[in-house]
């Protein structure tokens, strides 16, 4: 019986850049804008200098990073540009694998790139990693949350193992070597979520790390266990903990469907599990009825697993500690979006999470389970607002902005990476880099294209 590492590699192995649609490749092209963008956003923040000077620790190397001057070896770069981009968790994410796809997928195939290659088999890589990535999590119906698994650390090892393997031309044999050695160094737990520690920032570069390391493994001839998912000590026997694992007719799809048009840019930068309620609370406060003054209740409804996640433990929900744990909390970001009207990186600072007129406005919250939500299909929210005088005003949203079917568009995404450039690097630049992702032929050289917002 063929295992699912197996039907990923022989599928992937045999995949040119030519049997992907154009409209793929515009996307992948745009989500790769999106992932620059947020990370040079990142790149000038303290958490991304500390990172640096840990990893500079290591030692030097000459691979270079999203917004910074240094470099570093091919594996520490790797980290570091997984935290870049996913270090303000504005990036994007395979809504139905509860996955950040492209973090490390794009960390990965940055330090697997030489000067041999071209931007197109950059393209390739990135896009095959993540069609993986996010078929592995989509199989389970996003169950590694509910077990403390982030799903993100967990599958971007694979993700990466594959886009890099493919880029580095790995048989079929060898790619599935690639993912049974990969199984060994995935990781990320969900611990953070009661600390309000940013450890969650590393889990991605951790992967694109791990799927470096392993293609280079197998490519010296290095092999791993072939039912390295389904298997009785896989991946998901261990961390679904299910009786059953899926079989590899899951994967099957692999090179006709195209996960890549499925994944969704977000508007926030934020837990995606809140996007729904911070959009209904902005919508809610145009009523004309609405005065924040006058709130009495706030009921939120969401489906229990990602209520785990952003509404408990309770008393770090309503007084954050950290920047961390505001992005993570339901009732301080409804609070702030109802206080404030928007939700940016202001509204995340020390000052604003210290306003004691959003963080009263958040005690007010009741939350509830929401039987009519479509997790892990969507993120739906579902928010009622009780005023003093028994006036209501409610709205669901069963399906979030940003999902595969009200996807933002190329020219959001677009401008989306100016508003997260710019402030970074400036007009011009943000300029240049912009149209160089966005517009460079697919024979131009991948280097060339990389050092366009690295260095």
């Amino acid at each position: 019986m063929t295992s699912i590492s197996e039907s990923i590699a022989s599928s992937t192995a045999k995949i040119t850049l030519d049997d992907v649609p154009a409209e793929v490749r515009r996307r992948a092209r745009h989500l790769l804008l999106d992932s620059v963008g947020v990370g040079l956003a990142a790149s000038t923040e303290d958490f991304a200098e500390v990172a640096m000077d840990g990893l500079s620790d290591l030692g030097p190397g000459d691979t270079p990073v999203i917004g910074r001057t240094s470099r570093l070896s091919k594996s520490r770069a790797a980290i570091a540009n997984g935290l870049m981009i996913h270090g303000h968790d504005f990036d994007d994410t395979h809504i139905a694998a509860v996955s950040h796809v492209s973090a490390s997928s794009l960390a990965a195939v940055i330090s697997a790139v030489d000067e041999s290659m071209s931007f197109g088999d950059l393209l390739l890589g990135y896009i095959l990693a993540i069609e993986v990535n996010a078929r592995l999590g989509m199989a389970v119906d996003g169950r590694f949350h509910d077990k403390g698994f982030h799903p993100t650390g967990v599958l971007g090892a694979f993700g990466s193992a594959v886009g890099v393997g493919r880029l580095r031309g790995l048989s079929a044999d060898r790619l599935v070597a690639a993912q049974g050695i990969a199984g060994s160094f995935s990781s990320g737990l969900l611990q953070f979520l009661d600390e309000g520690a940013p450890t969650k920032r590393l889990h991605p570069g951790w992967a694109a790390s791990a799927g470096l390391h392993a293609a280079s493994l197998a490519a010296a001839g290095f092999d791993g266990p072939t039912e390295i998912y389904e298997g009785r000590f896989g991946l998901y026997r261990t961390h679904i903990q299910d009786e059953d694992a899926p079989g590899p007719e899951t994967f099957d799809s692999l090179g006709e469907v195209w996960e890549v048009g499925n994944v969704a840019v977000k508007p926030f930068p934020t837990c995606h599990f809140t996007h729904s309620f911070i959009d209904i609370a902005l919508r809610l406060r145009e009523n004309p009825a609405f005065d924040t003054d006058r709130i009495e209740t706030i009921t939120a409804k969401i489906h229990d697993v990602p209520g785990k996640v952003v509404c408990e433990p309770v008393a770090d929900k309503l007084r954050p500690r950290s920047e961390y744990d505001a992005k993570f909390s339901l009732p301080y970001l409804t609070a702030a979006a109802l206080r404030h009207g928007r939700i940016t990186f202001s509204e995340l600072d020390e000052t604003a999470r210290a306003d004691e007129s959003v963080l009263r406005l958040a005690e007010k919250m009741v939350v509830e389970h929401d039987p009519s939500s479509l997790y892990p299909k969507a993120f739906s929210g579902d928010l009622a607002i009780t005023l003093q005088d028994g006036t209501t005003l409610h709205e669901a949203e069963q399906i979030n902005r940003g999902h595969e079917s009200r996807p933002l568009t190329n020219a959001e995404v677009a401008g989306k990476f100016a508003d997260c450039a710019v402030p970074a690097v400036g007009e011009e630049k943000a300029s240049t880099i912009s149209a160089t992702i966005t517009e460079s032929p697919e024979d131009r050289s991948a280097v060339d294209v990389i050092g366009a917002f690295c260095g």
